[in-house]
């Protein structure tokens, strides 16, 4: 069967090799081209746009206010108003700088770059850290404890290596404990910040509408523990598993308040739909296309087989 895909094959007399052919991109609600079928697609995204502007209204008017997570920031965005708290202070940041300092020393031995200096700032910001009463004592005597190793890498190239893993192994249960500490912390700044916004919305029914949305990094399951805050919230709100999938969202790359709102809109416009048509407003979070597709697929790499 002749393929159909973007490529064809050419024969170089050394070689067969893949050349792309070029391809105009044209906007699929249209498609398809020069067939009513096509008029009735694009007229279908019109109307689509229609329903989804109509929810970006009632953002506007405050009507639905939408909470969202971005980095160390809590925000109610209720129409034209936005409300920032943050979340992680001062100590959250000293924790994560904690954590890149076995590496930061590993590449300043590999790197042969700044090595004493960095080794002499590292003891300086341990010893800081270890008089820091907000940290619990358990913690602070393993970084006491960590210290004479950091000391023995600066003897030379040869135990530097040994010393740095060491050193990072002696810390491993510090680590462990500032994790469990900063987890703890940020789940009860975050519930505390909820309660404050809660108080700035004051209405109980508009309140009732709030949608969340962890806006999260370019690396996956990034902002998971804020996504289990929002979630137990809403429950405890509404003690609604529909409720909490269909009012906590998640987004991966979104970096502002108005992305985030998007992605409100879509929500309620896929659930004005879903429910509509499906029975259900979370149908359409579902991607039914790759699930029929799974079949699919086994017939086509076991016919090309």
């Amino acid at each position: 069967m002749e393929s159909t895909l973007p490529f064809r094959l050419v024969d170089t007399g050394n070689e067969v090799r893949e050349a792309v052919v070029e391809m105009e991109l044209k906007e699929t609600t249209c498609l398809p081209e020069g067939q009513l079928l096509g008029v009735l697609n694009q007229r279908f995204h019109d109307q689509l746009k229609i329903l989804r502007d109509s929810f970006r209204e009632q953002l506007k008017d405050a009507t639905i206010p939408v909470v969202v997570r971005i980095d160390s920031r809590l925000i109610l965005a209720l129409g034209e108003s936005v409300t920032v708290l943050h979340i992680n202070e001062s100590l959250y940041h000293q924790l994560k700088a904690l954590s890149h300092i076995p590496l930061l020393l590993f590449l300043a031995f590999h790197n042969d770059s700044d090595r004493d200096t960095t080794t002499s700032d590292i003891k300086r910001a341990l010893t800081d850290l270890g008089n820091d009463r907000r940290l619990p004592s358990s913690v602070l005597s393993i970084i006491e404890q960590a210290i004479p190793l950091l000391i023995d890498s600066t003897k030379g190239p040869s135990l530097g290596f040994s010393a740095v893993r060491q050193f990072n192994k002696a810390l491993q249960p510090a680590f462990q404990k500032l994790t469990c500490f900063a987890a703890q912390d940020e789940a009860n700044q975050t519930r505390y910040g909820l309660e404050q916004l809660k108080l700035v919305v004051a209405n109980e029914l508009t309140w009732g509408k709030t949608f969340y949305v962890v806006c999260a990094g370019h690396q996956p399951r990034y902002k998971q523990l804020a996504k289990l805050i929002f979630r137990r919230w809403v429950y405890e709100e509404t003690a609604s598993p529909t409720e909490v999938e269909h009012r906590v969202l998640y987004g991966e790359s979104l970096e502002t308040v108005n992305a985030a709102r998007d992605l409100v809109v879509n929500r309620l416009t896929n659930s004005l739909i879903g429910d509509a048509f499906l029975d259900s407003p979370l149908s359409m979070n579902q991607d039914v296309l790759g699930e029929a597709g799974k079949l699919a697929v086994e017939r086509a790499f076991g016919s090309a087989g």
